[in-house]
């Protein structure tokens, strides 16, 4: 309907009677519906401009065609209680209406959701961190489980500034938190994370917020980053200064040829006695140089189907082929399986039910995950066995690169070996014949320097064909039976 609003029209208006013209308040009919809306025929009133009439609230809007678009858009509150919104009368309604109007024509958009984007420089910390949350989740190849734990982390260390406005964040308040976590807590790596994560989610804010404005025609209202103070200041350490307190705190000791590979490879082997399921995985990951996670969630390839082999992580005993799919680095990286490894695969695949899908499978059957996850117990058995002071799950994978090097491997070939990113746009999961040739040549040579350094173990798993190595020292230690324990799979 349509009447020549007044200030006392709007106050009597409810969701109880329409107002009809010409007739007394008394006298008006009932409504028959949720809410109900009266245009605005007033001279002063622009065209479109309406009053909603609502069972709590009624609100003024103004009905607009603009760039070929019905738009809605609200301009304020005109009788009871909606949210925090302050009640503003007709006649001031009327002029912004024209105003938002005329906005609606410029940016060709309701004004409303420029509106909520207009101001980007007021978001707050929360929202920001749940704005690159959302981005991270959403893209094609999600942010993985462990990136999310940290960017977690990171954000619980600014708890108290979730409601904190981006642009009221002075870069020495940011040095000042940096400081409580890197110095007066000791934390150093926690709070480069820490640093770095808010830092990428205020970029994502301002990169979203550089979009939305081209896209409307206007200058973007957040261009400055708080957190990128940290590196001017360079309050993050490089190379040298990190590995100078990896030294300090004794973490990152990759085993040595000359002392500690060997034993450790030895007291791997014995374990097998009383726990193959963990030594095997021990062996294996050393021996195909791996992040931890990467081994423990490798399954047999002929147990999925074939839609599966392009999502999960699998060992082709036929084709002597390994595969990481969605490693760290976002990546695929496929490999060959060495003569050693090869070996002691199939021990393990004959200890196990033949219905198994897992190479590693949990020991429970009631497990979350189905495979094996934690190694903590097996690695200090191991180490303890070995003699060794100090090494940690990832030290495998750098001796693994150790091996590499003193192979002389060229830092491309290593990093080709270790599934790392090469640069140039490679895909590691591809090679061409030829390059695929001089891959399992690499493996091989990799896995000899490795196995020579246990004798016993070397014999033990030697493929045929292979001379065996002579040790004075050492027995022989056969591959089977394995005596099973309750804890063995």
């Amino acid at each position: 309907m349509k009447l020549d609003l007044t200030q006392t029209l709007v106050s009597q208006m409810s969701i109880d009677k329409v107002p009809m013209v010409g007739v007394k308040y008394k006298d008006w009919p009932a409504a028959s519906g949720p809410n109900y809306l009266v245009y605005d025929g007033h001279r002063d009133a622009p065209p479109g401009f309406a009053i909603r009439v609502g069972k709590r609230s009624s609100v003024y809007l103004v009905e607009k065609q603009v760039a070929g678009k019905n738009m809605k858009i609200p301009v304020g509150l005109a009788k009871g209680k909606k949210g925090d919104a302050v009640l503003i009368d007709l006649e001031t309604a009327r002029v912004l209406a024209d105003g938002l109007i005329a906005t609606a024509k410029k940016h060709r958009a309701n004004p409303k959701s420029i509106a909520d984007r207009i101001e980007a420089s007021e978001l707050t910390l929360g929202q920001v961190w749940d704005e690159y949350i959302k981005d991270l989740t959403g893209r094609s190849k999600p942010i993985k489980p462990n990136s999310l734990s940290s960017l977690k982390n990171a954000r619980d260390k600014f708890q108290d500034w979730e409601d904190r406005k981006v642009r009221l964040v002075t870069g020495r308040e940011v040095l000042d938190r940096f400081d409580l976590h890197a110095v007066t807590n000791g934390h150093k790596t926690a709070a480069e994370a820490m640093g770095r994560w808010a830092t990428a989610a205020v970029n994502n804010a301002i990169e979203n917020e550089t979009h939305n404005a081209h896209s409307e025609g206007r200058t973007p209202s957040l261009t400055y980053n708080p957190f990128t103070i940290l590196q001017t200041k360079k309050k993050y350490r490089d190379h040298d200064q990190l590995e100078k307190d990896y030294a300090k705190k004794g973490v990152r000791n990759p085993l040595s040829f000359a002392t500690t590979v060997g034993p450790f490879i030895k007291a791997a082997w014995e374990y097998r006695e009383s726990n193959p399921l963990a030594a095997d995985y021990l062996l294996l990951d050393f021996l195909w140089g791996l992040r931890g996670d990467e081994c423990r969630t490798m399954k047999w390839y002929d147990k999925l189907s074939h839609e599966e082999t392009f999502t999960q992580r699998w060992v082709d005993m036929d084709q002597k082929v390994a595969r990481v799919n969605d490693a760290k680095n976002r990546q695929d990286h496929e490999f060959p399986i060495g003569p050693f490894a090869y070996e002691l695969l199939k021990l393990r695949r004959e200890m196990q039910k033949p219905d198994d899908i897992w190479v590693f499978p949990a020991r429970m059957p009631n497990s979350l995950t189905g495979h094996y996850s934690d190694p903590s117990v097996a690695m200090k058995t191991v180490r303890d066995a070995a003699g060794i002071k100090v090494v940690r799950g990832h030290d495998l994978r750098r001796t693994f690169g150790a091996a590499c090097e003193k192979l002389g491997l060229i830092d491309r070939q290593v990093k080709r070996m270790l599934g790392h990113s090469t640069g140039g746009g490679d895909t590691l999961g591809r090679y061409t014949t030829p390059e695929w040739g001089d891959v399992v040549s690499r493996m091989e040579k990799i896995e000899e320097m490795i196995m020579r350094t246990a004798p016993q173990v070397f014999n033990a798993l030697r493929p045929r064909g292979v001379k065996s190595m002579s040790d004075e020292s050492d027995t022989l230690i056969k591959p089977g039976p394995i005596k099973k324990s309750r804890r063995a799979v």
